[in-house]
């Protein structure tokens, strides 16, 4: 007969052993319960766990996407505000002087010219969370140089000096032609809003404009240069009603308010068309916006399917391993209770 020993040693660390791995149970279901999905859910999903990796990557770039939009939008937005403010101005400009005869036009013009240059340079030169609204894609500092209407100002003013001998106030200004005044307009002063002079007086804007990728396959435009041609129009006309050339005579005079007063009105359509352009743009990020929601719910749903646990059966192995630890308590307290010293005697 072979006589086996029995341990209370043994007796007392087995439930010892098992504590340790119940207690990890506990730490576990209690995490999924709290979370809602696996602890460990590379040993939960096995050979699915690239497609749930591959889905919570998807969400991620969902949701950059979704953030870049609400930046675009805001972008967008505050640039319509801008152009809109600019075609009120350039609007009210026109019809103040359409509602004047002639002989005043150049007078009134020459009163509103400095505060339309400062107010078209202050908006060109808005911003948007740090960002130059119309710098192109250079939207580290404002598009419009400092000092640039005045500088503008002072080069129309000695061009006039040196195409004609002498400057706008001088009496022999009378003299000058409506053909001389047109040809000065349109050639010279026209010449300093073009590209170089453009980019050395004025602007420090790229003619590059901002893209947006706003879905995982779609890109938009969601800025305008401070180099396009509505704001060149614009500030030409400032600049020369700014000119003061009321001492023209009434011929001469005409053909300045019909210059100044054609440009506003090429400027303001062009900026119609630009706030065109970047509604469309605005309705694109919308329509993007959606479809990334419906994208975004049928990821997360998939992303569940995988991950989820069921918290009816966490909560009962939950209980189960509390139970069984519980006993093991009980059982250890027992054992160490055991001594053949109560059996001596």
């Amino acid at each position: 007969m072979t006589t086996n020993y029995i341990s209370s040693l043994s007796l007392l660390n087995a439930p010892r052993s098992a504590s340790g791995r119940l207690q990890a149970e506990i730490a576990r279901t209690t995490q999924e319960i709290a979370e809602g999905r696996y602890a460990d859910v590379g040993l939960a999903l096995g050979g699915q766990v690239g497609r749930s990796l591959f889905l919570r990557q998807s969400a991620a770039e969902i949701a950059a996407l979704k953030d870049g939009n609400g930046l675009a939008s805001s972008r967008l937005s505050a640039s319509q505000g801008a152009l809109q403010q600019m075609q009120k101005t350039a609007d009210a400009q026109f019809a103040a002087l359409t509602g004047l005869s002639a002989d005043k036009r150049v007078a009134a013009m020459a009163a509103s010219a400095d505060d339309t240059l400062t107010a078209l340079t202050g908006l060109l030169n808005t911003t948007s969370n740090g960002q130059a609204l119309f710098g192109g894609t250079n939207t580290a500092q404002g598009p419009i140089r400092d000092g640039a209407a005045a500088a503008a100002k002072n080069a129309a003013l000695s061009a006039f000096q040196t195409a004609f001998g002498f400057s706008p106030s001088d009496p022999r200004a009378a003299g000058l032609t409506a053909a001389q005044v047109q040809n000065f307009l349109e050639g010279t002063v026209a010449a300093q809003f073009a590209d170089p002079n453009w980019g050395t007086t004025w602007s420090q804007a790229s003619t590059g404009t901002l893209s947006s990728r706003i879905s995982l396959s779609e890109t938009v435009t969601t800025s305008v240069s401070a180099d396009a041609t509505p704001f060149r129009q614009l500030a030409q006309a400032a600049v020369v009603a700014s000119l003061g050339l009321s001492g023209l005579s009434a011929d001469a005079q005409a053909v300045v308010s019909g210059r100044v007063t054609g440009l506003l009105s090429k400027g303001s359509a062009g900026l119609v068309s630009a706030q065109a352009d970047l509604g469309r743009s605005q309705a694109r990020i919308a329509d993007a916006n959606t479809r990334l929601d419906a994208q975004s719910t049928l990821v997360a749903k998939e992303i569940s399917r995988l991950e989820a646990v069921d918290p009816a059966e966490a909560k009962t192995r939950l209980d189960a391993a509390t139970t069984q630890l519980q006993m093991s308590y009980a059982l250890t307290a027992q054992l160490q209770n055991l001594s053949l010293v109560k059996y001596l005697g």
